[in-house]
């Protein structure tokens, strides 16, 4: 479909000699949507505060006010600049000029096509057809190659649940100790997915906890993140949360049957609603705290599931020395 949508875009834009719309709306609306997700969050926020409107409703308002205004105020300077370079490039030979014609709107069907599938990929009435996407050759590469607009699109359109269902037959305090097995109870038809977003923000407030104390940045092994993600994905299959498998396999266990090499290692579990939540359960607990800012830590691999439907995350964090 995605394939089709574009061939559609630059047939009628060779046609029409579309440059200068095809142009002009690619830059109005890349311009008027970075900015609308720079500013919706803090928007939103005044909105909430002042108004007392609900927090969704204020941040999505302020989406759409931002991109249609952004978008009127750049479109005719823009238009002008486009028209330009057409009067320019018009005299081409045929050939360069039907390319010349086609790159803005390839453009444009790249721009909604990233859109849509971050919308299909984020919503949870859509979340049957993320295993889909991943199939898909295309829709794979596209979301691999643009996952930072998941995040700010998962934010808007599905803000974190305040009153998320539990996933623990009790209400532990998250992060259990080496030793603990906690059980969980989960529906019949749970269904989990991978987080890449999360893992790639988890990392990021890793590395600025340790720069802040002065400490090199740890880097992404992927081994250890195969480490990590199976364990994330495991507690949610056999229902428990525990450093310790529920046949007994521990954390070192674990690495070494994947023949990672290491001197010194460690192992954090945190389930939360968010990794903004899981991160700062983390920092709060000394234990996994150490682990995080252990200077002879060089690499880390980080694992991110979770349950669908209003279900928390859970992340597993893997450091290694990899010296």
């Amino acid at each position: 479909m995605l394939i089709v949508g574009t061939a559609l875009l630059v047939v009628h834009a060779v046609r029409g000699n579309g440059f200068v719309p095809y142009l002009t709306e690619l830059v109005a609306f890349a311009a008027g949507i970075t900015l609308a997700f720079l500013w919706f969050g803090p928007m939103g926020t005044f909105i909430h505060g002042r108004l007392g409107v609900n927090q969704g409703v204020a941040s999505f308002g302020s989406f759409l006010l931002v991109l249609v205004l952004v978008h009127a105020a750049v479109q005719a300077p823009v238009g002008r600049v486009a028209a330009w370079l057409w009067s320019q490039l018009r005299y081409l030979p045929p050939n360069p000029l039907a390319v010349v014609n086609a790159v803005p709107a390839v453009g444009v069907a790249a721009m909604l096509a990233t859109l849509l599938l971050c919308v299909t990929a984020v919503l949870p009435v859509a979340s049957g057809l993320r295993p889909q996407l991943s199939r898909s050759l295309l829709g794979s590469q596209i979301l691999d190659h643009t996952a930072f607009v998941e995040n700010p699109v998962q934010r808007l359109l599905a803000p974190p649940n305040t009153d998320p269902k539990r996933i623990l037959e009790s209400d532990p305090t998250s992060n259990p100790g080496e030793d603990a097995f906690l059980k969980l109870q989960f529906p019949p038809d749970l269904q989990i997915q991978p987080d890449p977003t999360a893992e790639t923000r988890m990392l990021q407030l890793v590395n600025q906890a340790r720069a802040q104390v002065s400490l090199s940045p740890l880097r992404t092994d992927t081994l250890l993140q195969q480490v990590a993600r199976e364990h994330s994905a495991d507690m949610y299959q056999r229902h428990y949360f525990s450093h310790q498998t529920p046949d007994g396999k521990t954390p070192y266990d674990r690495m070494t049957a994947l023949r990672f090499h290491y001197v010194t290692a460690g192992e954090n579990i945190a389930f939360a609603p968010d990794v903004d939540q899981a991160f700062s359960s983390l920092m709060n607990s000394p234990d996994h705290k150490a682990n995080i800012l252990n200077p002879d830590f060089g690499c880390i691999g980080i694992g991110a599931y979770k349950g669908l439907n209003g279900y928390e995350e859970m992340f597993t964090q893997d450091f290694a020395d990899c010296a």
